[in-house]
């Protein structure tokens, strides 16, 4: 397939249509139409089924978008790339992070970051920890900040800081000290952190171990923000981290310490080729000390 035929062939799979297609791409209806019949014709097998005026994947074309999707990223890094090669600034800084700081850490940060380094373009995302190695292994973003981050071949890993886990709640929920213990949350209804995050497993483990059972929860929450939002609505109790606890809105909260759970390390990742030097020492020292508040 020619480039032409993979960016036509993304969009109108995106999009699912070919008006949409033409849309995104700013070119005509015919022009997406004809470009997509000519790289089937060129395969020698149909991208999508036609039936009145409705277009979906077929198989193979389900099979083949897998599969070029990594050369389309790598197309719209390229476009940024140059895009900055073309303009006044000079370096680059593409930054992917858990949820859990985007809420207050690290747009303060950049904001700080920015004013030093005014010709420097900022890129930043949210993905979740697995993501963020695979995207920096593959080039697609240069650091990557995690809650305990796992040893991979190719990244190097430099320990930023600490927090802890603390327990939230909604006002109506008090205990009798604000420092607490896991066995004191065995009879409240807990809302769980999904295990597929290093901190939700790590959770789901200690309190097995305090318990005695696996937890029983009616709440299963993604992200440690969408866990602290529900506990504050009367959900149940949370166990999160306590940079996402003290972040954003706070209103309506209680704010529990927790005695007998570890701290949590908070890692900044990078390719284990490329030292830190620069302005992404400089982002480096900012972050450091901003997350030493919490």
């Amino acid at each position: 397939m020619r480039l032409r035929h993979i960016e036509i062939f993304h969009a109108v799979y995106v999009t699912g249509s070919v008006s949409g297609a033409a849309r995104a791409l700013n070119v005509s209806q015919p022009t997406v139409s004809k470009v997509l019949r000519h790289a089937e014709s060129q395969l020698g097998f149909e991208l999508f089924h036609r039936e009145k005026g409705r277009i979906s994947p077929t198989e193979k074309g389900e099979l083949l978008f897998e599969q070029t999707l990594p050369v389309f990223e790598q197309i719209n890094e390229l476009r940024k790339y140059a895009s900055m090669l073309s303009s006044t600034r000079i370096g680059q800084l593409r930054l992917a992070m858990t949820p859990a700081f985007s809420l207050e850490v690290v747009p303060k940060v950049l904001t700080e970051f920015a004013k030093l380094h005014p010709d420097v373009s900022i890129e930043v995302e949210t993905l979740h920890a697995f993501q963020i190695s695979k995207a920096i292994l593959s080039n697609s973003v240069d650091l990557g900040l995690v809650y305990e981050a796992v040893e991979t071949p190719g990244l190097k890993v430099e320990p930023m800081g600490k927090t802890r886990f603390v327990c939230v709640s909604s006002e109506s929920i008090i205990f009798s000290n604000t420092t607490i213990s896991i066995t004191d949350l065995q009879d409240q209804p807990l809302i769980e952190l999904n295990s597929k995050s290093p901190l939700g497993q790590m959770l789901k483990n200690k309190l097995y171990e305090a318990w005695g059972k696996r937890p029983e929860s009616q709440f299963l929450a993604e992200t440690y923000h969408l866990a602290k939002r529900l506990a504050a609505q009367g959900a149940g109790v949370a166990i999160i981290d306590n940079i996402t606890a003290q972040s954003g809105q706070t209103d309506g909260l209680n704010v529990f310490e927790i005695d007998d759970l570890p701290n949590i390390r908070i890692d900044l990742v990078s390719r284990n080729n490329e030292p830190l030097s620069g302005y992404k020492a400089d982002f480096s020292r900012l972050l450091r000390k901003a997350i030493s508040k919490f």
